[in-house]
């Protein structure tokens, strides 16, 4: 459905599955997956690395949900439900903490962690 590339190290990508996995990838390992991230039960429609911190990435579903990743922890570290279908999201070219999600209602939110 999906992927990312890492902003820093530009040989691990993320690939978001129509199953709601998520799975880590290397250019160098194409025959295997680095690692699986399962935390949504629907379409994962985006994921995206963020551009400050290589290993947090976010993902969005049609769940209803925003899950933030630490690359190395198997389990969302944030948990963002919204009542509807998330169609994307994506980090502020300028903050970590800042990003942004479009739902299916038509809805645009704005986040600032910070």
């Amino acid at each position: 459905m999906c992927f990312d590339f890492n902003k820093q190290n530009d040989q691990l990508f993320l690939v978001g599955t129509e199953e709601g996995k998520i799975h880590l990838c290397s250019r160098a390992y194409a025959g295997q997956y680095l690692e699986t991230y399962e935390g949504h039960y629907l379409a994962v429609y985006a994921v995206k690395w963020n551009t400050f911190h290589p290993r947090v990435f976010m993902s969005c579903s049609a769940d209803w949900k925003i899950k933030m990743w630490d690359k190395d922890i198997v389990r969302p570290i944030m948990n963002f439900d919204l009542g509807c279908a998330v169609g994307d999201i994506e980090w502020a070219p300028y903050s970590s903490t800042v990003f942004a999600a479009v739902t299916s209602s038509g809805n645009l939110y704005v986040w600032d962690l910070n």
